[in-house]
């Protein structure tokens, strides 16, 4: 799945029943839906899995990536972000958070340089995944997944 993510993280993931689709058919990398607890991965193998499983792991950890404090830290790093998916990443703080989280994962040490504030973010969110927290979610979104 996604061997290099954190472990709490990965466990959360399972814990919570969300679910890797692979669906060569779709006209984008991939796509993480909450309200269905999926991933969809155009391609099998591809690292796009780590910038999906940021997602999650904002969703998880309290939609951080939406949170002023967040959103303050995008604005200040932003610029430096100079990922591959540089245009597409830099476009709000969500999708920054997300590719960020596959660059914190897939290149830790050049990240955490460019990124302090990000890395440090990020690093947060993954410890407030807790089994507490997860419990949480899942009492609080449980009632609307099938």
């Amino acid at each position: 799945m996604a061997p290099k993510a954190n472990a709490n993280v990965l466990s959360a993931f399972d814990k919570l029943g969300f679910k890797i689709k692979y669906d060569p058919t779709v006209n984008y990398g991939g796509c993480f839906n909450a309200h269905e607890r999926t991933i969809t991965l155009r391609f099998v193998g591809d690292d796009t899995i780590y910038h999906e499983m940021g997602h999650f792991l904002a969703f998880v950890a309290g939609n951080v990536d939406r949170s002023s404090d967040f959103a303050a830290i995008y604005n200040s790093e932003k610029s430096k972000f100079t990922g591959i998916n540089r245009s597409y990443a830099t476009q709000n703080a969500t999708e920054y958070f997300a590719e960020s989280y596959h660059d914190y994962i897939l290149q830790p040490t050049e990240t955490k340089k460019k990124l302090p504030k990000t890395c440090s973010a990020i690093s947060d969110a993954v410890k407030k995944v807790t089994p507490t927290r997860v419990a949480r979610v899942k009492e609080i979104y449980g009632p609307f997944w099938k």
